[in-house]
């Protein structure tokens, strides 16, 4: 297996031009995004609240919920190779008192859908996601808080031993957890942290206070022009490929 590099950031601090910037100067790459493979699991979320909505059974949010989460506990024993049940995932009422933030987010989507219906029904791509981040920051959270530490890791990991043993370069975006910097260290993966000058943090999503905890191996400080971020990848891999890893990289 060839290089891992995990990069790690708040939100909108340009980790996913960097990540595709890196790629770009690789021929033999694979790129992952933690972020993607959330959103392959919510698609399967969407499609089992459809079916409960049709039922039309459920007299409250948290009934609703429950009763889609009998589906979906299939969803991650399939998707995400975890075996889980019901009663690990469930709502209950010690949940909702002990973590209030962790279901914030998801009371907001299914406020949305109830305003808009048809939006559960459509599939959650690049291009729409803006549209479903409430669901995809509740999900990435939760399953980390009711599966495992490791969940979404894990299976990044899975696919990349599927797939990519030969690949050169093996970006990872979207590293939010301690944990997941800790799994890819396990298999000498680099961490590098993106920084953005007056960035404001997003307080509401509840991994954005995990993710800061991250100790990366390097940054780099994206407060310039696009040509000077590519410029700082360029020499991120080049140093990589040689051995010499600076601490910083880019504009400050």
């Amino acid at each position: 297996m060839g290089t891992i590099i995990g990069i790690t950031g708040a939100i909108g601090s340009g980790k996913t031009t960097l990540s595709t910037m890196l790629t770009e100067l690789e021929p033999s790459h694979a790129l992952y995004e933690s972020g993607l493979i959330v959103a392959e699991l919510a698609n399967y979320f969407n499609n089992a609240l459809v079916s409960e909505l049709s039922f039309e059974i459920a007299t409250a949010d948290t009934e609703l919920v429950n009763q889609a989460l009998i589906w979906f506990a299939e969803a991650i024993n399939e998707q995400l190779h975890h075996n889980v049940t019901w009663n690990q995932l469930a709502l209950t009422r010690h949940r909702l008192a002990v973590h209030p933030t962790y279901y914030e987010k998801l009371f907001s989507y299914l406020q949305t859908i109830k305003e808009k219906p048809e939006l559960p029904k459509q599939p959650i791509t690049p291009e729409n996601k803006a549209n479903y981040r409430d669901l995809l920051q509740w999900l990435g959270g939760y399953l980390v808080m009711t599966v495992s530490r490791t969940v979404w890791f894990d299976e990044i990991f899975r696919r990349i031993d599927l797939h990519d043993t030969d690949t050169r370069l093996i970006v990872i975006n979207g590293l939010r957890y301690p944990t997941d910097a800790a799994v890819v260290r396990d298999r000498e993966g680099i961490i590098v942290g993106v920084t953005r000058r007056d960035l404001q943090p997003d307080t509401q999503d509840v991994t954005e206070a995990e993710q800061h905890s991250i100790k990366p191996d390097t940054i780099v400080a994206n407060n310039g022009s696009l040509e000077q971020l590519r410029h700082s990848a360029e020499q991120l891999w080049q140093d990589i490929s040689v051995g010499k890893l600076a601490k910083r990289y880019g504009a400050d």
